[in-house]
């Protein structure tokens, strides 16, 4: 069953809500993320290198990059904010079939954050639900419009 919610930050002043905030909020099984058009401040300390992967992400004509659990992981941990883009997680056979994502957590400038769960196969806690309400059922994965 697919779910989705949304948060608009700006309408939601008293509310703060960072990557991590949202994963440690979920029971997740392992999985393979893409980064599709990401933009993110990473803490200067963390060792992450972080402008060829914005950069990857966002050319067209290019396969979106794909992090392993544990780059993603890493990822997350060094992320400060995240500002814009769209990360896809999937179970590693499934990796860039849309249809078979597990969840797609995408923001708009920082403030407008949508995410879309398999509820089959992603448990979430009361303090998820306590930031995004319970959600809408949702047809399908969905991704963000593109131009051509």
């Amino acid at each position: 069953m697919l779910r989705l919610f949304t948060l608009d930050l700006i309408q939601n002043e008293d509310v703060d809500v960072e990557l991590d905030d949202i994963l440690k909020s979920l029971y997740l099984p392992e999985l393979y993320w893409t980064a599709e058009d990401i933009f993110v401040n990473v803490s200067p300390g963390s060792g992450l290198e972080i402008t060829e992967l914005e950069q990857v992400s966002s050319t067209a004509g290019l396969p979106s990059p794909v992090l392993d659990p544990a780059t993603f992981t890493r990822l997350v941990a060094a992320t400060v904010q995240f500002i814009e883009g769209e990360f896809i997680g999937f179970e590693e056979a499934d990796v860039g079939q849309l249809d078979k994502a597990v969840i797609v957590i995408d923001v708009v400038d920082g403030a407008w954050w949508t995410v879309i769960l398999d509820l089959d196969r992603v448990g979430v806690q009361d303090r998820f639900t306590s930031i995004f309400g319970e959600g809408t059922p949702a047809a399908a994965m969905s991704r963000r419009p593109h131009d051509p």
